[in-house]
């Protein structure tokens, strides 16, 4: 399994956006600054995520982005799949693999629907100390 460089920055930015939670909007600008991401990059994939309703946009002196709903109604499924259509890339053409990569492809959707953003801003801190 290999993540996207969008996916990647997509969930390193919900996990600023989950530790701001309480902040209400927040700039990109910060948030590339905090997680050392690229602001046009982040510009990007946010509109995705608003249309997806994971993230609000607010423009203005107020403006930014948080998120749609609170860190713990949010899973890591949320945010990879919105970039990714599967994390079992490769087909081989030989189906006793192929439905072997299906199948693990099916746990691993089960795993991130499982895994919250809340788990994760809660790992990144103790990862900390």
């Amino acid at each position: 399994m290999k993540l996207s460089s969008k996916t990647i920055m997509a969930i390193k930015m919900f996990i600023d956006l989950g530790e701001q939670y309480e902040n209400g909007f927040i700039y990109l600008k910060d948030i590339a600054q905090r997680k050392d991401l690229s602001k046009k990059f982040l510009e990007q994939i946010v509109p995705s995520y608003k249309n997806a309703g994971l993230l609000l946009g607010n423009r203005g002196n107020q403006g930014g982005y948080k998120l749609a709903k609170a860190p713990n109604q949010i899973s890591l499924k949320d945010i990879i799949y919105l970039q990714e259509n599967s994390l079992a890339r490769e087909q081989i053409g030989f189906a006793p693999i192929d439905n072997a990569i299906e199948e693990a492809d099916k746990l691993l959707a089960s795993y991130f629907s499982k895994t919250t953003l809340a788990k994760l801003i809660e790992d990144q801190r103790e990862s900390y100390l």
